[in-house]
This record gives C-alpha cells, structure tokens and sequence, in this order.
C-alpha cells in the first residue's frame, strides 16, 4: 500500500477538524459523537481514527486550532516596533487580527462559546483559556502603561482597565454567538468612539 504524504495526512487531519468543529457547534461537546465526526468528514472510521482515538483528543485539538488564532494576533504586539500608538489602535488592530478572522472559522463565534463552557469543568482547557485572556489583558495594559507614560491621563490603572477593555471584546463574541445580529466592524468602531471619549485615542480633528 502507497504512502500517503505528510501534505495529505495534514489535509485530511483539517478535513477531520473541519468536521468535528461542525458537529461540536451544531451538538456541543457532549452531544456530537464521533459517530457524527465521522459521517461529517466523509471519511471512513478507521481514517478517523488513525489520527484521532477519542472525542476528548478531537475536542482538544479544535480548541487548540482557535486557541492558535488567538495567540498569532497576541504574538504580532510583542514586537516593539510594532507598538500600536494609542489603546484605541491597540483594540482596533487586535479586533481586526483576532475576532474577523476567528469568526468565520467558528461560525459566528458559536464554537468559542462552546469551548469557553467546556473550559469550566476542564481544568487543562481552563488554564488554555486563562492564559489567552492574561495574554490579551497584557497588550493592553502595556499599552495603557505606554500611554500614560507618554503623558496622557488614565481613568484608571492600565491593569484595571486592560481587564475592562478585553470584556468589551469578549462581550461582542457572546453576543455575536448567541444572538447572531452584532455588526463586527460597527460594534469595533463603536467601541473606539467610546475610547477617544475616555481620553484613549487619538482625537480625530475637527473642520
């Protein structure tokens, strides 16, 4: 028998994440079966399998494919040079890196509500979750620490309000989850109105 490629085996672990990702939005964790995996991939049961042995190993991997998304927008700030100049383009950059592009993947972020409810009464998924959002309250509080260091007032200490501003985020995932009718890109905009308000962006001048 062939050899199947390491281009193949990596093609048909997505098709297989794919379809678990489906039946886990469409079921939740508990509900979907690998049964149900299986019969959403198209593939045969021992394909699936041969790169997944348990439901518990298919759910850890597709937390852990949105859980990469996350931390590919966190990373792109640790660069110095790539310092966003205000707390307003710190969430306006975050936003356009992290929710457009998780969305999609998630169905409407559905799927991150899904693992943020396992996470509860998942010690390993929980401390996952926990070190996203400590990943994300750190850009911004190093970015509210910039800013007042720049000689800008704070309504509150960078840490405080790093918590703040990451559950505006996390707010426009639930209520894009369970109701389905948030504009992204208004809902963002919004938010940075919001922001220039308090003092944390840049004014934007006036004719």
């Amino acid at each position: 028998m062939p050899k199947i490629s390491d281009e193949r085996k990596l093609e048909r672990s997505r098709q297989i994440l794919d379809a678990a990702r489906r039946c886990f939005v469409d079921k939740g964790f508990h509900r979907a079966s690998m049964s149900d995996v299986i019969r959403e991939s198209g593939l045969s049961a021992g394909a699936v399998y041969s790169y997944y042995s348990s439901k518990e190993e298919l759910i850890a991997a597709v937390a852990r494919s949105i859980f990469v998304a996350y931390e590919s927008g966190i990373t792109s700030f640790d660069d110095p040079g790539e310092q966003p100049a205000s707390p307003e383009a710190a969430v306006r950059a975050l936003a356009e890196r992290v929710l457009l592009e998780i969305a999609p993947m998630t169905d409407g972020f559905r799927m991150v509500l899904t693992v943020w409810g396992e996470a509860a009464n998942n010690p390993e998924l929980r401390d996952t979750v926990g070190d996203i959002v400590r990943g994300l309250r750190s850009v911004f509080e190093r970015v509210l620490t910039d800013w007042r260091s720049a000689g800008h007032e704070l309504p509150a200490e960078p840490a405080i309000l790093a918590q703040v501003m990451v559950s505006v985020m996390q707010g426009v995932v639930v209520q894009q989850g369970l109701v389905g009718d948030v504009a992204v890109d208004d809902y963002i905009d919004a938010f940075c109105a919001v922001l220039r308000i308090a003092g944390l962006g840049e004014r934007v001048p006036t004719i």
